[in-house]
């Protein structure tokens, strides 16, 4: 199981790849190849002999949809409008080695910190400092453009590697250890007054989960 794992991981460490634009329809693109439903990336488009990124993509297997890169948007500078387009290039798996994991426990965590010991691994500290309820689908979506996070780790029922945009489920394993009590919202050292179910609460955040 441990080999297996850890295959399993080393995907995920280099898992940037690359689709060309066939065709744009509206709001969609077709890519060239297969690409795992779920899985975010950035389009970049030519712009003055250098390439920008342009648009952010969401895959859906053989085609994409197109939304608002907002990483980087600032009041004070104009951005350029620039469309995606035939042949330009989507960059999938764009940061998908900065990591954070939401587990149940300190024991998981540090667990699950060695198994991934090959990523930058973003604390759970510094989410919590900015959350003061249970977190929402889009306050984790918030966090990984502030924080360029690629990739959340659920510890749930199974190991969920979840993409940090889409919040699609890309991958899962089975539990590193069994457990009986999920420290709410998940560990750090902050401590939260929270009464939902918390298993079954990210289970709902997450989507594509029975893909």
């Amino acid at each position: 199981m441990r080999i297996i794992f850890v295959f399993f991981i080393a995907i995920f460490a280099n898992a940037y790849y690359v689709a060309n634009i066939k065709d744009v329809k509206n709001l969609e693109i077709k890519l060239d190849k297969y690409v795992k439903k779920g899985a975010s990336g950035v389009v970049l488009c030519p712009y003055e002999n250098e390439s920008i990124i342009c648009a952010r993509a969401v895959s859906f297997g053989n085609f994409a949809k197109l939304y608002v890169y907002d990483n980087l948007k600032n009041r004070a500078f104009a951005l350029p409008i620039v469309y995606p387009k035939k042949d330009d290039r989507v960059i999938f798996g764009k940061n998908y080695e900065r990591i954070m994991i939401i587990a149940p426990n300190q024991v998981i965590y540090l667990k699950l910190k060695d198994r991934f010991k090959n990523f930058t691994i973003i604390p759970s500290d510094v989410f919590a400092a900015f959350i003061d309820k249970l977190p929402t689908r889009e306050d984790f979506i918030n966090f990984a453009k502030k924080m360029d996070i690629g990739l959340y780790v659920f510890v749930l029922d199974k190991v969920y590697l979840v993409d940090a945009y889409s919040f699609y489920v890309i991958a899962t394993q089975d539990l590193p250890l069994n457990y009986k009590n999920f420290k709410k919202p998940f560990y750090s050292s902050y401590n939260f007054d929270i009464k939902e179910n918390i298993l079954n609460y990210y289970k709902k955040l997450l989507r594509g989960i029975n893909d």
